[in-house]
């Protein structure tokens, strides 16, 4: 009897699985972080990837969607093959999104996502009619903003578990108008009332805020919405899921393959245009070393953040 205690003792919980997934994904990654970046074959998104494997202290994941493409340039880089992972992912498509996450959840086992760089983004400028998704939303809001946005659902809760965790999304002084290049150059990005997404963004509604289509709005707005969001996940998730959600504007890359669509004097006068003029004008390399230092440098994981080279980071950009 003096003993009877005794039988209401249990023994501490030892899920061998829980030790075999633990010990599987020390042996993958060892104790670098984990870094999805959309758009590593090119211009910023390459750079940075280049300089985060640089470091020897994260494992990337290159999502994108030219996967050929992205093997030449991996080779050409010189990236660390150990450290770097190349994932099919076409913004373009919903299905592609859930794919990508599907295979990256297979890849990385328990191991959280530590950063999310939603970079990759398209700009036609001259189209003169709206181009479709195959889920039948204009192209640009869905590759730049609506993919990225269920990028982000997604891993959210993934993320959460992470110790160190930050989302950032890549904005655009065009996006901005109070700026010379947001609000001095037509046409300008508004959203209005967001009378097209009320109305549900589908064929034949082209535009967010409900109007006739313009290839550089789509964009300009794409990446207001971007940085609005970026600001909105602050303030509803930042404490409760310890994530750090911001936004970077690394500067005019005007050399960028993403103005590949503009007339052939543009691409050759604009360069100069923002180097001797404006003085926005940075270089894919130096843009890229500014996305690095977000993702990477201890001072960057604050929260709420438009960081911003045209004077230094601003706190809540605002709606």
């Amino acid at each position: 009897a003096a003993y009877e205690w005794m039988s209401a003792l249990k023994l501490p919980s030892f899920n061998m699985n829980d030790v075999k997934n633990k010990m599987d994904v020390k042996a993958q990654f060892g104790d670098k972080k984990l870094v999805v970046i959309t758009g590593t074959s090119s211009g910023m998104g390459r750079k940075a990837a280049k300089a985060l494997l640089r470091t020897g202290e994260y494992h990337v994941i290159g999502a994108v969607r030219d996967l050929d493409k992205m093997d030449v340039v991996a080779d050409l880089d010189d990236f660390d093959r150990s450290s770097f992972t190349p994932m099919h992912l076409d913004l373009n498509s919903f299905a592609s999104v859930h794919s990508f996450v599907d295979e990256l959840c297979e890849f990385k086992k328990t191991k959280p996502v530590d950063r999310l760089v939603c970079n990759a983004g398209i700009y036609q400028p001259s189209l003169p009619y709206a181009k479709w998704s195959e889920d039948g939303h204009e192209q640009t809001m869905q590759t730049n903003f609506l993919s990225h946005f269920l990028l982000i659902s997604k891993l959210i809760a993934d993320m959460s578990e992470s110790d160190d965790a930050r989302v950032i999304t890549v904005g655009s002084v065009t996006g901005n108008d109070n700026t010379v290049g947001g609000g001095g150059v037509y046409p300008v990005a508004d959203l209005k009332d967001l009378d097209g997404l009320k109305a549900g963004f589908s064929n034949p509604i082209s535009m967010l805020d409900g109007y006739n289509f313009i290839g550089a709005k789509a964009y300009k707005d794409s990446k207001l919405v971007l940085m609005m969001t970026a600001n909105m996940l602050h303030d509803r998730y930042h404490k409760a899921t310890g994530i750090s959600f911001s936004s970077i504007y690394p500067g005019c890359i005007a050399e960028s393959p993403l103005f590949r669509e503009k007339r052939p004097w543009f691409r050759k006068y604009f360069p100069v245009f923002m180097k001797f003029v404006t003085g926005g004008f940075v270089g894919e390399e130096e843009a890229g070393q500014r996305l690095f230092q977000v993702c990477h440098d201890p001072r960057c994981v604050k929260s709420g953040v438009y960081w911003s080279w045209n004077g230094g980071p601003r706190e809540g950009r605002g709606a």
